[in-house]
């Protein structure tokens, strides 16, 4: 069996054998154009599409900064595709030996539909950037971003959908760390469009993207169950759903998300439009500074289907003429520890602004004493929501707020953003005379002495200088509470609390 094993790879070849990484860099000018390294990456802006071509399952293809296109060709309907079991990374500089060396902030890697190189002239562009049709095109791209789609083809084709990606019929891939910007539609779903798909978004971004009738940043239809772990959506628009559109029993679910700025038309859903017997599941997600010129929803419309909202922060979005009432419109909608402005029934939800560090910039942390912190549901956080929007860690105690949420401490704070103490002061060893014994009476003795600018006790030691809990500021009464509560073993505690 061996020999007959062996002499089938021979046979066959041992591409499906063994995975390989292949290195893809469109600035590279040398080197033999086949991907075996940095040095022999391939090259130009086709560079990505012939890697993909190359790759088998189990393969990762490492892209350098630079910007890459569907096709060498002005043909508008070709599009990348992710292919199942081909992870494609972004963000290298082009000399790293392993994918943690990566930076994607500092090495922009585009994806772009502008195959004539003559934007803002887009009627030559891509329909689709980024597309997949079917299970065989559910791989991965993490480290992107995708612009410059322009899906105003034909219906029958998709090809008025989903500029900067589309995904149908079980095209279930994973997408990370993305930025989806700058891509248009006729029909729905500017940055993004989903069909009897259900793919990962994790950290992901889209931004300023048109979407037509439904869904500017995003539109979904019929059996798509898609998630979304710290995805944002701002300045996106459509006439229906600035946001998503979810349509055609969808259930998606959002955590830790942010929906900012999206604009709907008349027919609402500044953030969010759920419709047609979906269900939409929202937890610690933040929804401000949302518009629509409709007279209901303005940041979530919900009809004939069902919305469940946990956790969540709802406030400043608008409807016509600047109006801040109808939040969330939808005869099910079902809303727990929420802080929605105007109000919404439910357990723990509540009322009362956010206090937002500056809502106008979009900065949604919250400010010392915010209503939202300590505030939310530990049912609602489990092991797919313990990092928050900023990557910090989810449930944080603010020692400053009374918990009014539910759980056991620490407990969640409402919104997409955790709130984080300022660190308290760093209190010095007990040992004040650094005689080797703590919570003895001698350093008490040494410490008041000093404190009263006499000697240290015993004269031959050495004592700590009286800042006791390092605030800077000598001989204060804050350091006589700090020694005296850390000496009865309590914590270094700021002073006055």
């Amino acid at each position: 069996m061996r020999l007959v094993a062996a002499l089938a790879v021979v046979v066959l070849g041992c591409s499906p054998c063994l995975a390989v990484t292949r290195y893809v860099n469109a600035g590279l000018t040398t080197g033999a154009n086949n991907g075996t390294s940095w040095a022999d990456a391939y090259r130009t802006s086709d560079g990505l599409r012939l890697a993909i071509a190359a790759s088998t399952a189990g393969d990762e293809i490492w892209v350098a900064a630079g910007t890459y296109k569907p096709t060498p060709t002005a043909t508008r309907t070709i599009a990348f595709t992710p292919r199942t079991g081909i992870a494609v990374y972004g963000g290298f500089g082009g000399t790293e030996t392993d994918r943690s060396q990566r930076n994607i902030a500092a090495n922009v890697t585009i994806l772009s539909g502008d195959l004539a190189n003559n934007d803002p002239i887009i009627t030559d562009n891509s329909h689709n950037v980024v597309r997949g049709n079917g299970t065989t095109n559910a791989g991965t791209f993490d480290g992107f971003t995708v612009t410059g789609g322009n899906a105003n083809g034909s219906s029958a084709s998709d090809s008025d959908r989903g500029g900067g990606m589309i995904f149908l019929n079980g095209a279930n891939a994973t997408i990370r760390n993305c930025i989806i910007t700058g891509n248009r539609v006729i029909f729905g779903g500017g940055g993004t469009y989903l069909r009897s798909a259900s793919p990962t978004f994790v950290d992901c971004v889209w931004r300023s993207n048109a979407g037509a009738s439904f869904g500017g940043a995003i539109d979904m239809f019929t059996n798509c169950a898609p998630t979304f772990t710290r995805c944002e959506f701002s300045n996106n628009a459509a006439n229906r759903a600035g946001g998503v559109e979810v349509f055609g029993t969808c259930n998606p679910l959002f955590t830790n998300c942010v929906f900012r700025n999206n604009n709907a038309g008349s027919a609402t859903g500044g953030a969010l439009y759920i419709a047609s017997s979906s269900t939409v599941t929202i937890r610690n997600c933040t929804f401000a500074s949302n518009t629509t010129t409709g007279s209901s929803g303005s940041a979530i419309t919900t009809t004939g289907s069902t919305t469940r909202i946990f956790n969540s922060i709802v406030w400043g979005n608008t409807g016509p003429g600047g109006s801040t009432a109808n939040q969330v419109a939808g005869s099910t909608t079902l809303a727990g520890s929420s802080n929605i402005q105007g109000g919404f029934t439910g357990e723990g939800n509540i009322n009362l602004a956010p206090g937002f560090v500056n809502q106008a910039t979009g900065d949604l942390r919250l400010l010392a004493g915010s209503p939202c912190i300590d505030a939310a549901n530990n049912t609602n956080v489990d092991v797919n929501n313990v990092l928050d929007f900023l990557l910090q860690t989810r449930r944080i105690d603010d020692p400053a707020t009374i918990d009014t949420g539910i759980g056991t401490a620490p407990i969640a704070d409402m919104g997409a953003i955790e709130y984080q103490p300022p660190a308290g002061p760093t209190c010095d060893t007990i040992d004040f005379n650094n005689d080797g014994s703590s919570f003895d009476p001698q350093d008490v003795d040494a410490f008041f002495s000093v404190f009263s600018e006499g000697d240290c006790i015993p004269t031959t030691a050495t004592c700590n200088d009286i800042d006791f809990n390092n605030d800077a500021s000598l001989f204060d009464p804050c350091d006589v509470d700090s020694f005296l509560l850390v000496f009865s073993e309590g914590p270094c505690t700021p002073c006055g609390q």
